[in-house]
Order: structure tokens, then sequence, then C-alpha cells
């Protein structure tokens, strides 16, 4: 028996134990939900449970020096393109790759360029599938105050749910789904600290945030990425590194959104593309 089998028939029996067991109410009604629907709601964790664990994990590993630079819509296209494992829609994002191609009403100068760019677009797609990491630079770390109990800064980036985006292609995006494990960035030693909080307090010397993700899985609903942050460095103007860290493990990671939608259309493609 697999482990995530043993998973769900000890949750289940475990559910089940619990409903056998709840008091009664003074009219005989049993509190607890019916045993069959404990057992569903089982089956559906540990079914959940498993895509989770299906799901490709990052390197850890893989040296930061080797993580390319994210700084364009046009490769959040081809990594989401990657992410989805769908047939690619060359037509949509010709129209994003080619201002010619955008601005052109010709029908068939639009097919003949088409024919031009889509080995192009096939390339960019299997390189992002082949490095499906890389790193983005933000212009203000948002460290909120020094917290002394913990001896570290809140890091705003990470502190909600947000989806960002270049300008270029501003439909296509990308999340940090394990964004409550880098909420906190720890920096021990003193100097630093003040360092740091006096920095963030003034607008024209900011810490900066450099970013290094894995983009682990797509959206289909929203054309998304959802990208796990590997590490993590908080520096200033000129790229100093002031504190750098990596995902809190004893912290739980974000559930990527369901993508039920599309899944029998992911796995058809798949299948046909290998």
């Amino acid at each position: 028996m697999t482990k995530t089998a043993l998973h769900i028939t000890a949750l289940a029996t475990a559910l089940l134990l619990a409903a056998c067991g709840g008091k009664k109410n003074d009219d005989g009604n049993n509190d607890a939900p019916p045993a069959g629907s404990l057992l569903e709601a089982a089956k559906e964790k540990g079914a959940e449970t498993a895509k989770q664990d299906a799901l490709p994990k990052p390197d850890t590993n893989k040296p930061l020096s080797s993580y390319p630079e994210l700084d364009s819509g046009q490769q959040v296209m081809f990594l989401y393109a990657a992410a989805s494992k769908l047939p690619p829609d060359f037509e949509k994002m010709a129209e994003v790759y080619s201002r010619e191609y955008r601005q052109t009403n010709d029908a068939f100068r639009k097919s003949d360029l088409l024919k031009a760019i889509q080995p192009q677009l096939e390339q960019n797609i299997t390189q992002a599938a082949a490095q499906p990491y890389a790193w983005v630079g933000l212009d203000d770390a948002q460290l909120e105050s020094y917290d002394f109990q913990r001896k570290g800064f809140p890091v705003g980036e990470f502190s909600r749910s947000i989806s960002r985006y270049f300008s270029d292609a501003s439909q296509y995006t990308y999340t940090w789904i394990n964004r409550d494990q880098l909420a906190f960035a720890p920096v021990a030693d003193e100097a630093i600290a003040r360092e740091m909080e006096s920095m963030r307090g003034k607008w024209d010397r900011k810490p900066h945030l450099k970013i290094y993700f894995f983009a682990q899985s797509a959206d289909l609903n929203a054309q998304k990425i959802n990208a796990v942050v590997t590490r993590v460095q908080i520096t200033d103007r000129s790229g100093r590194v002031l504190a750098e860290y990596g995902p809190d493990g004893s912290v739980p990671a974000a559930t990527p959104p369901a993508e039920s939608n599309h899944d029998d259309a992911a796995a058809a493609a798949a299948a046909a593309f290998g």
C-alpha cells in the first residue's frame, strides 16, 4: 500500500471513530455529521494531498548564480506556457512576441509572420520548461519595523497574496505560492539590523529585494504562474547583500488554486505532446 493510501485510510478511520463517539442531543439526534460525509471529506483531503505531492519541486542545491533574471512579460508568458502543459496558442503568443504581427491588418502577412515566429516561440517554451527558475528584483523590500523579540523584519512583499507582472505582457502574471514561509526576514546582526531600519524609512534608500524562484505550476483560470520562492536577498541600491534567507519550513505553504476546470484538457495535452 502506498504512503498516500495509508494516509487516506488512517484519516478516514480517525474521522469515523470520532463520528461514532459523538454526543447526542436531548432529543436523541447525533451532533456528528454522517459517517459517509466524513469519509468523503477524508478522500477529498487525501486526493488534494496527493495532488500537491505530485507537483514538481525545486532543486534546493541549484546555484543561485545559474538563475536567469526575469525582466519581461514575454519571459513570464513562456514560463506560463511551459508550466501549463497545454497546447500553446501561438497566435495569441505572437501578439505579445512581435510588434509587427500585432500591428499588421494584412491576413496574408500575418500568416507569413506566424510561420516564421512559431519556431521561435516553440524554442522559448522548450527553454522555459528546461529552466523553470529565475530571479526578479524589486525596488522596495517593504520592510516593516524591526521585531526585537524575533530579531528580524516582517517583509510586506510576502504578507499578502499579490500578482506581479510586466507591462509588455500584463495578462501573464506570477505570484508567490509559499509567501507565508518568507514573510519574516531574520537579521541577527544588530549592526546590519540598525542599518536596515534606518534605510527603510528613507524613500531614496529603501532596501531592495532579489527573489529567486521556481515556476512550479500554472493557474489556468488566470494565466498566472504559481512560483515557489527558493531564496531571498535584501540588498542596498548598489546590490550589496544586507541579509539573505530561505523559506521557513515550519510554516505551512499555501495551496495553489484548484484547476479542476482544466484538468481534462491538461491531461489530454500531456498525452498528445508527451
